[in-house]
């Protein structure tokens, strides 16, 4: 991530959520990966990367690691599993995220 979209990710969520995001996207890899992601699934792209914080940080608390590829899968996983909640009771891709990890883990494979 060059320095310029770093700074837009700090801007937008803050530097603790950042760190998490750079660490949930790896090295080499763009913020705009990202961006593409929530925008294919017509989300907002700050609220995927609070997201990604989230699963970020539950990962690195249990000392395990995923691809970006497989975290990024998780979070259109629980996009999918919210689509059946109404929209005025939907909870923030963030805290779904947080509950489907509490429910449901993190799965290997």
């Amino acid at each position: 991530m060059d320095a310029r979209e770093r700074q837009m990710l700090v801007d937008t969520i803050g530097a603790e959520d950042a760190a998490a995001v750079e660490r949930f996207l790896g090295e080499g890899c763009a913020l705009c990966l990202l961006v593409e992601t929530a925008d294919q699934a017509e989300q907002d792209w700050p609220e995927w990367a609070r997201a990604a914080a989230v699963l970020q940080r539950w990962l690195e608390a249990r000392g395990r690691e995923a691809d970006t590829q497989r975290k990024l899968g998780y979070l259109h996983c629980t996009v999918d599993a919210q689509k059946v909640v109404p929209t005025a009771i939907r909870p923030s891709l963030p805290q779904a995220v947080a509950r489907m990890l509490k429910e449901h883990g993190f799965a290997e494979s």
